[in-house]
């Protein structure tokens, strides 16, 4: 009776690793979280430099492209760093500019790796915090 419940484990166990082996990578958007957040100086006011500090999430068209973006990881911080140290106070503060500005940065970040790998695997760019002083 033992031999019997051990070997109904036993099968249980081997049929559950086999259905997750099986099962296929997940479908639709992936996000990628860019870490550590970017923190960089922004034109305050005059010659006041401000300081804003952001947290990235890149949505990707699929699975397969999270290495791609990964590899080319350093040029992308570098590109948002830029696009952000580039704005004023008022590009900065504005939640209207904010959104323009997360567009301009998904363009500028596929514009790269269109260049570099011949893709284009960012659909959005998003700020899940965005910090200023």
């Amino acid at each position: 009776m033992l031999r019997i419940a051990a070997l109904c484990l036993l099968l249980t166990i081997a049929g559950q690793t086999r259905a997750q082996e099986a099962s296929p990578a997940p479908e639709g958007a992936l996000y990628y979280t860019m870490t550590p957040d970017i923190i960089t100086n922004y034109q305050h006011s005059g010659d006041q430099l401000g300081y804003i500090r952001v947290a990235v999430e890149l949505m990707l068209e699929r699975p397969e492209q999270m290495p791609l973006v990964e590899r080319h990881m350093p040029l992308l911080r570098d590109a948002i760093n830029s696009l952000l140290a580039e704005k004023n106070q008022q590009e900065i503060r504005s939640l209207a500019a904010r959104t323009e500005l997360a567009s301009e940065g998904q363009r500028r970040l596929n514009d790269l790796l269109l260049k570099e790998t011949g893709e284009a695997p960012i659909r959005r760019l998003l700020f899940t915090n965005f910090l200023y002083q």
